[in-house]
């Protein structure tokens, strides 16, 4: 196989635009620029913005997370101990700690995050 056809060794096309990632070349000075100076670099429209949160305290979408698995989790060890007849009555417990146990205890906690931005947002103005 010759070297020039692999993909890593073929040069980029001077109107690919990529002359930042071609290595070898460099941007064509334009006439209205003459002294070199630097011009600003025009936004990439493939980049990824990644948003960074600041606090290590945890969202409210883990708190509702945790709320429904923790039930679900001591419904499934706790069914062994049990007198189920199956399986489908251990998942048939597992759904109901979910339900009865999960669910207000996810409701309480987006009741609780919801008070604190409300009396965060306050505070701020």
């Amino acid at each position: 196989m010759n070297t020039s056809e692999m993909p890593e060794n073929r040069e980029m096309p001077e109107s690919a635009g990529n002359h930042e990632s071609a290595g070898n070349h460099e941007a064509p000075e334009s006439a209205a620029n003459p002294e070199g100076a630097e011009r600003p670099a025009a936004p990439d429209p493939e980049a990824t913005t990644l948003y960074v949160r600041r606090r290590r305290t945890p969202t409210l979408g883990f708190w509702v997370a945790l709320a429904l698995a923790v039930p679900a989790v001591v419904a499934l060890v706790a069914a062994p101990l049990l007198p189920l007849e199956d399986a489908g009555s251990a998942l048939n417990l597992v759904l109901l700690a979910v339900v009865f146990i999960g669910l207000p205890l996810a409701a309480i906690a987006a009741l609780v995050d919801a008070i604190r931005h409300r009396r965060h947002g306050r505070r701020d103005r």
